[in-house]
Protein backbone atom coordinates (compact mmCIF):
# COMPACT_ATOMS: atom_id res chain seq x y z
CA UNK A 1 0.00 0.00 0.00
CA UNK A 2 1.64 3.20 -1.14
CA UNK A 3 1.03 6.76 -0.11
CA UNK A 4 -1.27 7.21 -3.12
CA UNK A 5 -3.66 4.61 -1.66
CA UNK A 6 -4.34 6.64 1.48
CA UNK A 7 -7.55 8.65 1.38
CA UNK A 8 -7.32 11.70 3.61
CA UNK A 9 -10.45 13.85 3.52
CA UNK A 10 -8.43 16.97 4.12
CA UNK A 11 -6.88 19.39 1.67
CA UNK A 12 -4.01 20.07 4.07
CA UNK A 13 -2.28 16.78 3.34
CA UNK A 14 -1.66 13.70 5.48
CA UNK A 15 0.86 15.19 7.93
CA UNK A 16 -1.21 18.28 8.72
CA UNK A 17 -4.38 16.20 8.85
CA UNK A 18 -2.80 13.85 11.39
CA UNK A 19 -1.48 16.76 13.47
CA UNK A 20 -4.94 18.37 13.48
CA UNK A 21 -6.56 15.06 14.44
CA UNK A 22 -4.14 14.50 17.34
CA UNK A 23 -4.65 18.07 18.57
CA UNK A 24 -8.45 17.76 18.47
CA UNK A 25 -8.36 14.36 20.20
CA UNK A 26 -6.06 15.72 22.89
CA UNK A 27 -8.36 18.71 23.50
CA UNK A 28 -11.40 16.44 23.76
CA UNK A 29 -9.68 14.08 26.22
CA UNK A 30 -8.50 17.01 28.35
CA UNK A 31 -12.01 18.43 28.41
CA UNK A 32 -13.48 15.09 29.50
CA UNK A 33 -11.30 15.12 32.62
CA UNK A 34 -11.77 18.82 33.26
CA UNK A 35 -13.08 20.02 36.61
CA UNK A 36 -13.77 23.74 36.78
CA UNK A 37 -14.72 26.06 39.62
CA UNK A 38 -16.60 29.24 38.81
CA UNK A 39 -14.37 32.00 40.16
CA UNK A 40 -16.65 34.89 39.22
CA UNK A 41 -19.35 35.93 36.80
CA UNK A 42 -18.72 38.94 34.59
CA UNK A 43 -21.76 39.89 32.54
CA UNK A 44 -22.63 36.89 30.40
CA UNK A 45 -19.30 35.12 31.01
CA UNK A 46 -18.37 32.72 33.81
CA UNK A 47 -14.66 33.00 34.61
CA UNK A 48 -13.64 29.51 35.70
CA UNK A 49 -10.49 27.96 37.11
CA UNK A 50 -9.33 24.52 36.09
CA UNK A 51 -8.67 22.64 39.34
CA UNK A 52 -5.79 20.59 37.87
CA UNK A 53 -3.69 23.14 36.04
CA UNK A 54 -5.04 26.37 37.63
CA UNK A 55 -5.61 27.93 34.18
CA UNK A 56 -8.49 30.36 33.84
CA UNK A 57 -11.17 29.80 31.22
CA UNK A 58 -14.04 32.04 30.11
CA UNK A 59 -17.29 30.21 29.34
CA UNK A 60 -20.49 31.85 28.11
CA UNK A 61 -23.21 31.50 30.75
CA UNK A 62 -25.55 30.28 27.99
CA UNK A 63 -23.36 27.13 27.78
CA UNK A 64 -23.73 26.37 31.52
CA UNK A 65 -26.54 25.03 33.73
CA UNK A 66 -29.01 27.62 35.06
CA UNK A 67 -28.26 27.23 38.78
CA UNK A 68 -24.62 28.32 38.67
CA UNK A 69 -23.00 30.82 41.00
CA UNK A 70 -19.52 31.65 42.24
CA UNK A 71 -17.95 28.52 43.68
CA UNK A 72 -20.04 26.10 41.60
CA UNK A 73 -18.01 23.09 40.49
CA UNK A 74 -18.50 21.94 36.90
CA UNK A 75 -17.65 18.76 35.02
CA UNK A 76 -17.75 18.15 31.27
CA UNK A 77 -20.15 15.28 30.60
CA UNK A 78 -21.86 14.09 27.40
CA UNK A 79 -20.94 17.18 25.43
CA UNK A 80 -21.89 19.83 28.00
CA UNK A 81 -21.00 21.20 31.40
CA UNK A 82 -22.91 19.90 34.41
CA UNK A 83 -22.84 20.84 38.06
CA UNK A 84 -20.67 18.34 39.92
CA UNK A 85 -22.82 17.42 42.92
CA UNK A 86 -20.13 15.12 44.32
CA UNK A 87 -18.05 18.19 45.17
CA UNK A 88 -20.97 20.18 46.59
CA UNK A 89 -20.14 19.15 50.16
CA UNK A 90 -16.56 20.36 49.74
CA UNK A 91 -17.80 23.70 48.41
CA UNK A 92 -20.21 24.13 51.33
CA UNK A 93 -17.42 23.48 53.84
CA UNK A 94 -15.18 26.03 52.11
CA UNK A 95 -17.98 28.63 52.24
CA UNK A 96 -18.55 28.03 55.94
CA UNK A 97 -14.84 28.35 56.66
CA UNK A 98 -14.74 31.68 54.79
CA UNK A 99 -17.75 32.88 56.83
CA UNK A 100 -16.04 31.95 60.09
CA UNK A 101 -12.98 34.06 59.25
CA UNK A 102 -14.97 37.12 58.16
Amino acid sequence: MGRKDLNFENEKGPINWLQDFIKELSERLEKMEETLVIDRIEGNIAVCENRKNKKMKDIPIADLPQDIKEGTILKWENGKYKIDASNEIERNIEEKMRDVWK
